[in-house]
């Protein structure tokens, strides 16, 4: 599923510490169905998180986030999660998230501009995150290109196969 970066985010935050790990994000080694992930995942740091969720709803974490395994946060899609802001994420959670087009960004100071239950805007084309109540705003780390290019796509695999593709008809 492609991710348009230049769409503005809007939702209601769920706010969370340092160090979320994987093992709580993504437990599949109790629940291995996407069905039993939906109704688990981030119930170790917020029990309430599995059944509150709505669609479109923010995730927003300190530094560190997806520590552990290279367990992908694909469940948060699937719950409705239209967006991780965290202050630091674990590179290859942040790795895992890019190639399966998982919108996540690095926005150092995230935590201090918006708290659990308020509304937060990710505008990605202006490079900054806001608070549209109290009208903090903090200024949010840019993709390159390339990196840009595959959220487009859909993710890796699909940019992967668009750009095989484009190769054979060059070729050709």
């Amino acid at each position: 599923m492609a991710f348009d970066l230049n769409r503005r985010i809007r939702g209601r935050v769920w706010k969370f510490g340092d160090s979320i790990e994987t093992d709580a994000i993504n437990p599949y080694y109790r629940y291995p169905t996407m069905d039993e992930l939906k109704q688990h995942t981030m119930e170790a740091y917020r029990p309430e998180f599995p059944k509150e969720v709505r669609p479109g709803d923010i995730l927003v974490a300190g530094r560190n986030f997806g520590c552990g395994s290279s367990r992908p946060g694909l469940v948060l899609r699937e719950v409705g999660v239209a967006a991780i802001v965290a202050e630091s994420v674990a590179r290859l959670f942040l790795r895992n998230s890019i190639a399966r087009a998982i919108p996540i960004f690095m926005a150092p100071g995230i935590t201090g501009v918006v708290h659990d239950g308020e509304t937060l805007e990710v505008d990605y084309p202006a490079g900054v995150v806001r608070n549209p109540v109290s009208g903090a705003s903090i200024e949010l780390r840019r993709f390159p290109p390339l990196i840009e290019r595959i959220f487009a796509a859909g993710g890796l695999p699909e940019f992967a196969r668009e750009r095989y593709l484009r190769e054979q008809a060059l070729a050709s």
